[in-house]
């Protein structure tokens, strides 16, 4: 992962290179495009999003991580994805953690 940042309106991107598993094959064939001012670019999904900060939850213990799942699951989302992919990806406890934030 790595940064890029507009000096000039002080946009920060995080931009992730895409490993070669099936969830991550799964995760950018669902990537959205979002009209951003003049451009358009590729976001994550929501339900995707979820699931990395999970992920990245696990790895680091984060609390951080944590809290933006809990908030990213009060804006909606598709339940029935996110919690099979949880329980493929072994994030199920977590994101039962996240539920009752």
């Amino acid at each position: 992962m790595f940064n890029a940042i507009h000096t000039d309106s002080v946009i920060k991107v995080d931009l992730i290179v895409r490993k070669d598993s099936e969830y991550r094959r799964a995760e950018f064939d669902r990537r959205q495009r979002i009209r951003l001012e003049d451009f358009e670019v590729w976001m994550v999904s929501r339900e995707d999003l979820i699931l990395s900060k999970l992920l990245w939850a696990r790895d680091s213990h984060s609390e951080m991580q944590l809290r933006d799942v809990t908030n990213l699951l009060h804006s909606g989302c598709d339940t029935a994805y996110v919690d099979d992919w949880a329980a493929k990806l072994g994030v199920e406890d977590l994101l039962k953690e996240a539920r009752r934030g």
